[in-house]
């Protein structure tokens, strides 16, 4: 029941920051844009779906591997593409960019162990 509750509450996460590709797509395609990322408005968009059907994946226990691969694809586009912090120059953006990088590879570990774990059912 609990490990149900976390995954929900997982895909509720990844749900709202999908929604959030689509509301706020401006701001975050100047980012992308500061960040080099090509064919940066398509590329929101694209993550913002992958986020979104990840999150309901998680939520609905539908499709759940398919969901987590689109979490774990958007998760190292996103650290290769806009968290590069050894293009950076200033010390506190690589600082920033960095802890951004480590975070988005710790959640592909947690997505990877949950896929596991569902492979062992």
């Amino acid at each position: 029941m609990i490990k149900q509750i976390l995954l929900i509450l997982l895909g509720v996460f990844f749900l709202l920051n999908g929604i959030n590709h689509f509301y706020n797509s401006k701001v975050i395609e100047e980012y992308a844009e500061k960040r080099s990322l090509l064919a940066s408005r398509l590329m929101v968009k694209l993550s913002g779906i992958l986020l979104c059907l990840g999150g309901l994946s998680l939520i609905t226990g539908y499709f759940l591997l398919y969901g987590l691969a689109a979490l774990c694809l958007f998760l190292i586009i996103a650290s290769f593409t806009i968290h590069k912090f050894w293009a950076l120059k200033d010390r506190d953006t690589i600082m920033l960019e960095s802890m951004h990088f480590a975070k988005n590879w710790a959640i592909i570990f947690e997505l990877l162990y949950i896929g596991d774990s569902i492979l062992e059912i």
